[in-house]
């Protein structure tokens, strides 16, 4: 399969895969996790994913507006250290996410952290080897994006970038129509024998609730 086929076809099929996920969960109705204080690897993904999908989504949402701010090298340094900062965060969060979902033997949900761990690394090698990937995200990924949004994909750009970026492209959208199907496995924390009480099941990103005689 040639590399324009294959960048052609690739988000369209992870978008249909999305979907079937969609509506097989609004079909199950599964119960939420119940709320509880999040663990600091919990926060720790939380922060970096919003900074970093703040930095993906505002080039194509905003292509001009972020060449603007990238045009003064002190912004674009600004803008990278940050950047590199939330991957760092989310990094560290997903691997001890992960860590904790293999202790507790909950191998499922370790594969799809790990999976998604994976992924960012790749995209912390692509910002430390490939400098200055904001400023050249907007002139080779963002009119690659546009162009699937507009159901004209144009890949030409994304096929002379190096290979590593190739992969966490494809990477990322494989994971973006994987995602529907991850449910995260929830362990039951220990309740003390004092007295009978219900057993809380917290999810990924938060701490297993204490029950207090």
């Amino acid at each position: 399969m040639s590399d324009s086929l294959l960048f052609s076809l690739v988000p369209y099929a992870a978008a249909g895969v999305a979907l079937v996920g969609i509506i097989r969960g609004l079909t199950l109705r599964e119960a939420p996790a119940p709320v509880s204080p999040w663990t600091p690897a919990g926060r720790a993904v939380l922060a970096g994913a919003a900074i970093v999908a703040f930095n993906h989504l505002l080039g194509l949402a905003a292509p001009r507006a972020m060449q603007v701010f990238n045009a003064s090298p002190s912004r674009l340094f600004a803008l990278e250290s940050v950047s590199l900062i939330g991957a760092l965060l989310l990094g560290w969060g997903l691997c001890s996410l992960t860590l904790r979902q293999a202790r507790e033997r909950q191998w499922g949900s370790a594969v799809a952290l790990g999976l998604v761990f994976a992924h960012v690394l790749t995209g912390v090698y692509v910002a430390v080897s490939l400098r200055w990937s904001s400023a050249w995200y907007v002139h080779v990924t963002v009119p690659y994006l546009r162009s699937v949004l507009a159901v004209q994909p144009d890949s030409t750009l994304i096929q002379s970038a190096p290979l590593v970026f190739q992969v966490h492209l494809l990477a990322g959208l494989t994971l973006l129509g994987l995602a529907p199907f991850f449910r995260m496995s929830r362990v039951s924390a220990p309740v003390p024998s004092t007295r009978p009480v219900e057993s809380a099941e917290p999810g990924l990103l938060v701490t297993p609730r204490e029950e207090t005689p």
